[in-house]
């Protein structure tokens, strides 16, 4: 028997529990004793965690006396390195909705319970929002299991709830709405005497083009330079990314580390495309693609804004990530293979294209068979009142 009752005269019921293991480490026998359990349940998880351990790791793990916060502080002096900038900006900034509440806690005592219940309680704010605190949560606790502070990660089992607020990542733009986008981009007029930046509109109509053209991530297109661009074999080389993400626009910079190792690769260059930049290239000086009128960088949210508004202006919807949905769904419904749209996509899974590939597909054949049997076709077939009747 490895569960002891103990009387303890300050403990409420007038007793505790206590586990004792006896187990053997590199040939030498070893005891193992916690007590203060109030219950005889707790005592038997303790227990059954306990032996886990030792079958596994051959011993007991020593428990580690630091809190959420602590080992979040650890994670970014030590952890980090293995993570974009963006994503340990992305951590930084939602470590704030939680180190109030978690912070605090012995990073050995969060459990599932604790967390869903934490999570459950922000049941009225986004989802998407609650999504980015799991995946900062999951993070740090990642780096404990690393370090041997704790054995399991509860955060893979929590289950987020919230409102959807986010837009709808799944829309195109048509092609009509590209031309007409970005030749008001590129002949922008602006509405006051106030100096601005016309060069700068030029090379947001530059963008749009290249991302509809190779469903290039936004920073991929503002980091492209002129070597990037073989016209001679008619390719484009993604090699490097625009990292802006919590720094002040002088303190932009170029990055070869990209989201994938896939991520890095050429894409072939199409017809419109190498029309637009043989002749960009003569009117931009700079080596740098997409740029202000000055070459420095653009800042990529200042850029969504101002694309923002002339796309409002002319009743287009507009978000850049849009570009690189436009190309997708163009190449599948195109009758591109999977194979050859995750090299265009340059997606790392081929499950990622696999699962684009079959929701624009099944939508594609639902757009496609409500053209053919739509309702104003199938009534105008019909020979009287009652037959339509029975249609609606």
């Amino acid at each position: 028997m490895s569960i002891f009752k103990r009387k303890r005269k300050t403990a409420k019921n007038g007793y505790i529990y206590e586990v004792q293991l006896y187990y053997t480490d590199k040939g030498v026998k070893k005891r193992y004793t916690k007590s203060g359990f109030t219950t005889k349940k707790l005592a038997q998880e303790h227990e059954a965690m306990i032996l886990e351990q030792i079958k596994v790791k051959g011993s007991p793990v020593k428990e580690v006396k630091r809190t959420l916060s602590d080992v979040y502080e650890e994670f970014l002096k030590v952890g980090s390195v293995d993570f974009q900038p963006t994503t340990m900006y992305n951590t930084k900034r939602y470590y704030n909705r939680f180190k109030d509440d978690l912070g605090n806690m012995n990073i050995s005592e969060i459990d599932y319970k604790t967390l869903q219940a934490w999570f459950n309680t922000r049941d009225q704010e986004g989802l998407e929002t609650n999504k980015n605190i799991k995946k900062a949560i999951n993070r740090i606790f990642n780096y404990a299991i690393k370090c041997n502070y704790i054995q399991n990660n509860p955060c893979k089992l929590v289950t987020c709830v919230g409102i959807e607020k986010h837009q709808n990542r799944e829309e195109v733009m048509q092609y009509d709405d590209f031309l007409i986008l970005t030749n008001a981009l590129y002949n922008y007029e602006p509405k006051t005497n106030r100096k601005t930046d016309l060069f700068k509109y030029k090379s947001y109509s530059i963008a749009v083009q290249i991302a509809y053209f190779t469903g290039a991530r936004v920073s991929e297109v503002l980091a492209l330079t002129k070597n990037d661009i073989d016209f001679e074999n008619r390719s484009v080389s993604f090699n490097k990314k625009l990292q802006t993400v919590g720094l002040k626009a002088k303190d932009f910079y170029v990055m070869e580390k990209m989201k994938s190792k896939t991520s890095k690769a050429s894409v072939p260059l199409a017809d419109d495309l190498k029309e637009t930049l043989s002749n960009w290239f003569i009117v931009n000086p700079y080596e740098t693609i997409c740029c202000k009128e000055d070459g420095s960088y653009i800042d990529p949210a200042v850029m969504d804004g101002d694309i923002g508004a002339v796309a409002k202006e002319k009743g287009i919807r507009y978000f850049f990530h849009m570009l690189r949905h436009t190309f997708s769904t163009n190449i599948v419904t195109n009758g591109v293979d999977i194979k050859t749209a995750q090299e265009l996509m340059r997606h790392a899974s081929a499950n990622t294209t696999l699962t684009v590939y079959t929701h624009i597909n099944e939508k594609h054949k639902l757009d496609t068979l409500n053209n053919v049997f739509n309702k104003k076709h199938v009534i105008s077939t019909l020979s009287n009142e009652n037959d339509i009747k029975k249609v609606n």
